[in-house]
């Protein structure tokens, strides 16, 4: 395999007899989860999914998958660099963007919109069916300081435009500096970063406050350091597969909706 420039040694730190021809979940910690969230929709619903990513690459993997478990599909490409795809979990059902309730962010975006947008796809005016919107990070990884740059723009935003004045639980401009270090040493760095009053020792001790939402700032969600507390069959299936940490919560509408 010829080396390019930047990657010297790289080789080495794939597995004995790895192909690009084929996918291998398990070498992936995303990509494992991934697999497992289609795997568990698609034994226990009708429900269809739809898988955005920034890269081109990605999106090619994704098909991959899908083929090598039968499962059908559509690959969409809006641009080029950011696109979708969408699998069918039911057989026979059609493959219309406007079915499907469950979307998976695979990578985060610099600019926050382009992810609210992204997840507004299945999150919309007329949708009937419960949504579910996952967004996965590789832990320590700069993709966590990317989310974690995402709510410092949107902190600011409420600054200047909301005139909020509670911004202790923020980034500072030193902690965005140090988008390229990788701590092995966490479950989730963003959680961290949020200097979280609510939980001891990792758990969550306190729910969020009242009248928070999926809307409200991340600090306010619930947090989870292990699969007790969720509610999303998916979810807790695939924890074990290489899930650290969660955040999560439910719209004001489902949370009326639950007796």
């Amino acid at each position: 395999m010829e080396e390019e420039e930047g990657f010297q040694g790289a080789a080495d730190l794939f597995p004995p007899g790895y192909s690009t021809k084929c996918v291998e979940p398990q070498l992936s910690g995303k990509m494992l989860v991934l697999d497992y969230i289609l795997a568990v929709t698609r034994s226990s619903s009708t429900d269809k999914v739809v898988l955005v990513s920034n890269y081109t690459q990605t999106l090619d993997l994704f098909e991959k998958l899908c083929r090598s478990r039968r499962w059908d599909h559509v690959h969409k490409e809006e641009s080029q660099d950011r696109g979708e795809i969408q699998q069918s979990l039911a057989g026979g059902c059609g493959l219309n963007l406007i079915g499907a309730n469950r979307l998976v962010m695979f990578d985060p975006d610099w600019n926050p919109a382009n992810d609210e947008q992204a997840m507004a796809r299945v999150w919309r005016d007329g949708q009937k069916k419960t949504c579910y919107i996952y967004r996965l990070l590789s832990t320590g990884t700069i993709e966590e300081k990317i989310f974690q740059r995402q709510a410092h723009k949107k902190a600011l935003s409420s600054c200047v435009v909301d005139e909020e004045q509670d911004v202790e639980r923020h980034f500072s401009v030193g902690e965005l500096k140090e988008l390229f270090t990788l701590n092995e040493d966490t479950t989730s760095d963003t959680h961290d970063k949020f200097r979280c009053r609510r939980c001891v020792n990792g758990r969550q001790v306190r729910p969020p406050p009242d009248g928070t939402d999926c809307t409200s700032d991340l600090s306010q969600w619930n947090h989870c350091a292990d699969k007790r507390g969720l509610q999303d069959t998916v979810l807790v299936a695939a924890w074990d597969a290489a899930v650290t940490f969660t955040f999560h919560h439910r719209s004001h509408e489902e949370q009326r909706g639950v007796v």
